[in-house]
């Protein structure tokens, strides 16, 4: 039988008292070796089995990629369910989307108390303020049979707005950019210890074909600069993931990923990084001459696994794009995809795209229903026993397995 490494040995001592778990735990970090991760330490006997990254045995992961975890994420994050006029008037306007759009969630920070750890913001570029101060749904639904009072007062002052569609789907926990991000920074600057928290944004630009509605404004390069300060006037810099902080000087991200792979969680605890989850026209407009997003405070969907500015995927259907995922995962990239979508499994029941989601390995699956709701039946999107991070389910089954190099096997679990 083969010699047990000694660090090992001590871990598997079952005479540790409480007072030396923390003095281990510096040493396994201190030797910065691969091996602790090709083949993991045993954990202390408080610490088994798979436990949380964000629970008490957090300091055993500091080491680890943050693209080795799993997490869950809500998507459009701020949307209030809208009234039973303003659904009505929806469908008039958008047949067949109603069903899907009727939905809501908690407060941001109460998210992140459940374990969100991706929050996605729709946002409309408004530098003058009041452009949606007078939504069309609220006002034509005044007064009838379930309507409810619309607060337009955040909406006149100048700077992006979070809403779903202008117009017609306009109910927002957080009306404005700068409320929403504050809402994040208080609850991150309470919590310093959790993972990083991927923050995405969709630039809205569509036009709605019906009489009396608003016409969005391009988001354009002075639209972004307008974005990128007003994420700086709520986030300083350093408690900001950037492209540049991943490139660590390499001409490319893929280049970086290659070479250095992600920061790690003792690097990144605390803090956010920014996605923006558009076309590739946009993405474009965004970048400007910045082909591997230097200087840039956002990350960007990425096109192709070749690209210069290619981290972070956005695969949003994990039965059709399981492979591909599996694929950019155990390539270095970080994918979010989507475990549900427009409620339809909520209301069949099915969790099928949920673990091929989970299953996949994307580090971040979102989802509209992390908790139940009893007119739909019981479907949820949660980790195992609740965790709000785990190690990565693909990643990890690698390492378990001393395997060096991607297998290549992507099968369905």
């Amino acid at each position: 039988m083969a010699k047990m490494p000694a660090h090992h040995a001590v871990l598997q001592c079952k005479v540790l008292s409480m007072r030396l778990i923390p003095v281990l735990a510096g040493l396994i970090a201190f030797t910065g070796l691969s091996a602790a991760y090709a083949q993991p330490a045993p954990s202390p006997a408080n610490c088994g089995g798979d436990p949380d990254i964000e629970g008490p045995c957090a300091a055993m992961f500091d080491a680890m990629p943050m693209n080795e975890i799993q997490a869950i994420g809500s998507h459009n994050s701020y949307h209030q369910r809208p009234t039973l006029p303003e659904l009505k008037l929806i469908e008039h306007i958008r047949p067949g989307t109603s069903p899907g759009w009727d939905y809501g969630h908690a407060p941001l920070d109460e998210q992140l108390d459940r374990g969100m750890r991706q929050l996605e913001l729709d946002v409309y570029y408004d530098p003058e303020g009041g452009r949606y101060a007078d939504p069309l749904g609220p006002r034509l639904t005044a007064g009838t049979r379930g309507a409810a009072p619309y607060d337009a007062a955040p909406m006149q002052a100048p700077g992006f707005k979070v809403m779903h569609m202008q117009d017609i789907d306009v109910r927002s926990s957080c009306a404005t950019l700068l409320s929403c991000l504050g809402q994040i920074r208080d609850w991150s600057n309470a919590h310093s210890g959790h993972v990083p928290l991927l923050i995405m944004f969709n630039t809205k630009q569509e036009m709605i074909d019906f009489e009396g509605t608003v016409r969005p404004l391009a988001v354009n390069q002075k639209a972004f600069a307008a974005l990128e300060k007003e994420i700086l006037t709520v986030f300083t810099r350093d408690e900001i993931l950037t492209p540049d902080d991943v490139r660590q000087g390499e001409a490319t991200l893929p280049d970086a990923l290659r070479k250095h792979g992600w920061p790690t969680l003792r690097q990144t605890r605390g803090k956010v990084l920014f996605l923006i989850d558009e076309n590739a026209s946009v993405i474009k407009t965004y970048m400007k001459r910045s082909k591997a997003l230097e200087g840039k405070l956002l990350f960007v969907k990425s096109v192709a696994p070749t690209q210069p500015h290619a981290a972070i995927f956005v695969e949003n259907e994990p039965l059709k794009q399981y492979d591909e995922i599996c694929r950019l995962v155990e390539s270095g990239f970080i994918v979010r995809t989507r475990a549900d979508a427009n409620l339809k499994e909520a209301r069949s029941g099915d969790d099928t795209r949920m673990v091929a989601a989970l299953g996949s390995g994307a580090q971040f699956v979102t989802t509209d229903m992390y908790q139940a709701r009893a007119d739909l039946g019981s479907y949820s999107v949660s980790l195992p026993d609740n965790q709000v991070a785990r190690r990565n389910p693909r990643l990890w089954r690698e390492r378990m397995s001393a395997v060096t190099e991607p297998s290549r096997d992507c099968r369905r679990p």
